[in-house]
């Protein structure tokens, strides 16, 4: 009955301590996140409050073990200093009884710190950054106030002016989406590749199309430029006329969660997830993606350079397959190692273009060199379509005009291309001379299948670390609890702040190693297992601390 008195005595002291103590470590971590929010993104008042009632629950995860660490210290430090455990002991009760409140506390905090980090910190850190892009008109805006640039996808944009205007009723969004639109004058863009600028956009105006979809929590962002102008930032050389969209495709950039490609803040249940399935992972998937249409792409020109043959019509179809379609004569024909399908002339033999209409030839064609050029196919259901772009003195003829041959259009535009059964998932093959013959991939399709499995090689990597640091910093709390309570007895009459920083410096030692082997496993190509011992290595330090402050207390 004593014992049990005792260890409910000391779980509420633990309790009552512990309970504070998050508190007030947890409102300092999460007004500490707010700061950049609030500083950089130009969040309002609403915002920055939904932001920091987000960052609560997550910083609980962080602030817990040093709260429980605190709590042991100063609560067992208190009994000893006031001889409470002295008298316990005179009674009869050992230490280890005593001490099982304290390992009730670390077994609970190291269970409800798991919890936090493996299922609630992913789900109210995605909460805390969707606060923060929810309004991407008014984060832009601030930023073009202030005349500062602004990025959304690969596109930086910068504007003279900007203000908000009603959305007409010609650019009503579709129902369950929220339009605003914003109007910017004296508009310069410039999209990005791999973090290298590629194209620079002027506009005297545009009105950029900002759509949020509750449903998909995402944020769709277009821009519609008035009379737009691209150029080459390295030599200032005009790319294409007018610029009517960015992106030049007219698909919207998708903003989604700002951590949605970031596996340190998905659930446990969704790292289990994308363990067994790679392909889930979105980089991975676009790079997937990418690939298939490389090997559609691949599949259409080694179709047509198998049914090639120097005495043989090839024949490509165009509006309507029915009445309208081309049929090219060339001497040579190979797939060259960026998978385009050309044609070329040999010697005095040029190639021959007819193009016919309802059944007549209506235009010939003759040229140096033809290549097949691809478009479509970002899906697999998507359609793939084309145009033959002739090249080297290319000259034409209308027969029913019968002028002789001039210079004419250098691109003629295909219909919907099919891909063949037997070439939907064969990679392309370069392949330089006049053989139809299938051989190795080409160095396109070679290059992105080694970089795919780059990344899924990291992303196991990252999710290895991910797992074992999580469940590292879980066991670490009642390593550190119990630490803290041998330290908390064992340093009776000394200063209580000092005691605690007598435990707080292995605490961050091991927090140190957690993160720097979390790092190790990430970077490294190899075996993960050198970065794996540095974050269980900190435990292994308190441990061995325990059993030396614990073997000092049992002979005192």
């Amino acid at each position: 009955m004593i014992i049990k008195t005792l260890h409910w005595y000391f779980l509420r002291e633990l309790g009552r301590i512990f309970v504070l103590t998050t508190g007030v470590l947890t409102t300092i971590l999460a007004f500490g996140g707010t700061f950049k929010p609030l500083t950089r993104q130009g969040l309002t008042l609403i915002q920055l409050m939904r932001v920091l009632m987000d960052l609560m629950p997550a910083m609980l995860a962080y602030s817990i073990p040093l709260a429980a660490l605190f709590a042991a210290v100063m609560v067992y430090w208190r009994l000893s200093t006031d001889n409470e455990i002295t008298g316990a002991r005179a009674s009869g009760i050992s230490f280890q009884f005593l001490l099982v409140p304290a390992l009730v506390l670390g077994l609970a905090v190291a269970a409800i710190d798991l919890a936090f980090v493996d299922f609630v910190v992913p789900i109210f850190l995605q909460k805390s950054s969707h606060a923060i892009q929810s309004d991407v008109a008014s984060v832009l805006l601030d930023h073009l106030d202030k005349h500062e640039p602004f990025q959304v996808g690969d596109m930086v944009v910068y504007a003279n002016q900007a203000y908000r205007i009603p959305v007409p009723k010609a650019l009503q969004p579709p129902q369950g989406v929220r339009r605003t639109i914003l109007q910017l004058r004296g508009l310069a863009a410039t999209t990005l590749t791999n973090g290298k600028p590629t194209a620079v956009v002027l506009a005297k105006a545009a009105n950029v199309l900002i759509d949020k979809v509750p449903a998909s929590n995402q944020v769709d962002v277009a821009v519609q430029l008035d009379d737009g102008t691209a150029f080459d930032p390295n030599s200032v050389r005009q790319l294409r006329g007018t610029v009517r969209y960015l992106p030049a495709d007219g698909q919207p950039y998708v903003i989604g969660s700002l951590l949605q490609n970031v596996p340190k803040f998905f659930s446990i249940t969704k790292l289990e997830r994308l363990h067994k399935d790679p392909y889930q992972f979105r980089p991975i998937a676009a790079l997937k993606s990418n690939l298939d249409r490389l090997q559609r792409f691949a599949a259409v020109g080694n179709n047509y350079l198998l049914q090639y043959s120097p005495k043989k019509a090839l024949r490509f179809n165009r509006i309507d397959p029915r009445a309208d379609y081309i049929v090219v004569y060339a001497p040579t024909a190979f797939v060259n190692p960026s998978d385009v399908f050309c044609l070329a002339a040999s010697g005095n033999k040029a190639i021959r273009v007819w193009v016919y209409r309802h059944q007549q030839v209506s235009v010939i064609y003759t040229a140096e060199f033809a290549a097949l050029t691809l478009h479509g196919g970002r899906n697999a259901t998507d359609p793939i379509s084309g145009s033959i772009t002739l090249s080297g003195n290319v000259r034409m003829n209308n027969p029913s005009i019968g002028k002789g041959f001039h210079a004419g259009p250098a691109t003629i535009a295909l219909n919907e291309l099919a891909i063949p059964q037997q070439f939907a998932t064969v990679p392309a093959a370069p392949r330089i001379g006049l053989a139809p013959v299938r051989v190795a991939e080409s160095p396109t399709i070679t290059n992105l299948k080694a970089q795919i499995a780059r990344h899924i090689s990291k992303l196991d990597h990252i999710i290895e670390s991910e797992v074992q640091s999580r469940r590292s910093f879980a066991f670490s709390c009642l390593v550190l609890v119990m630490l803290g309570a041998a330290l908390g007895i064992l340093l009776e009459g000394h200063n209580p702040l000092a005691v605690f920083v007598v435990g707080f410096f292995p605490a961050m030692i091991l927090i140190l190693l957690i993160t720097t082997g979390r790092t190790m496993v990430v970077r490294t190509t190899g075996s993960a297992m050198p970065g794996l011992w540095v974050i269980w290595m900190g435990n292994g330090i308190i441990l061995l601390l325990n059993l030396i402050v614990y073997s000092k207390l049992l002979r005192k």
